[in-house]
């Protein structure tokens, strides 16, 4: 790229082919073999992508990039992806003395085998779960603040609905479920941003 001063990244379609063409055209009919090792280990020592080694290049006084002055700026860097963001809703049920329900995760996907209270894609899902399988369960009449949490890959949003359940609430502990005692905790992995929702509720 820098030898014919194309500006952009490789990454770009215009680019691309732009770039396998000049390759094309480039490539000598005999010894191809060597012609890509050569320029292989050029780019690899000298043409390097900071602080290119300029003198030291045989190409150098035909190099576009180096006779505009462009050397450092060519090739451009790659665009940054952008981050993915995906919204859910966890229902914090929490009974009188304090308990609140979890729900222990499939031991694939985000938080693994973790505990964590139920979660929704929308609010409307979380109440029905609520008017469903909590008895007696009176909830807020709205969510509380979004807490985001970043992963490596993408931005996760957790939007709280908090329901006061009266009684048992109807769901039993069992290798699922849980009711969790934040005042004498059990030994459970908790993810956290459940261990701050949880605490929040104190």
């Amino acid at each position: 790229m820098r030898y014919f001063a194309i500006a952009g990244s490789s990454t770009q379609r215009a680019v691309e082919q732009q770039l396998w063409l000049l390759a094309e055209a480039c490539t000598p009919n005999s010894e191809v073999a060597t012609y890509t090792q050569a320029i292989m280990d050029l780019g690899a020592t000298i043409c390097v992508r900071r602080r290119p080694l300029c003198p030291a290049c045989p190409l150098a006084d035909h190099c576009g990039a180096r006779r505009s002055g462009r050397q450092h700026e060519i090739p451009a860097p790659r665009p940054r992806s952008a981050r993915r963001s995906q919204s859910v809703v966890m229902l914090l049920a929490q009974q009188a003395d304090g308990r609140v329900l979890l729900e222990r995760r499939p031991e694939r996907g985000v938080w693994g085998g973790l505990w964590s209270p139920p979660q929704f894609p929308s609010i409307a899902a979380a109440r029905l779960y609520a008017a469903t399988r909590l008895a007696a369960a009176v909830l807020e009449p709205q969510p509380r603040p979004t807490m985001r949490h970043a992963f490596t890959h993408f931005d996760l949003e957790i939007t709280p609905l908090l329901a006061r359940c009266a009684g048992p609430a109807g769901v039993m502990d069992g290798p699922a479920t849980l009711w969790y005692n934040a005042a004498q905790p059990e030994r459970v992995g908790l993810p956290a941003p459940v261990t701050t929702l949880i605490r929040s509720l104190s």
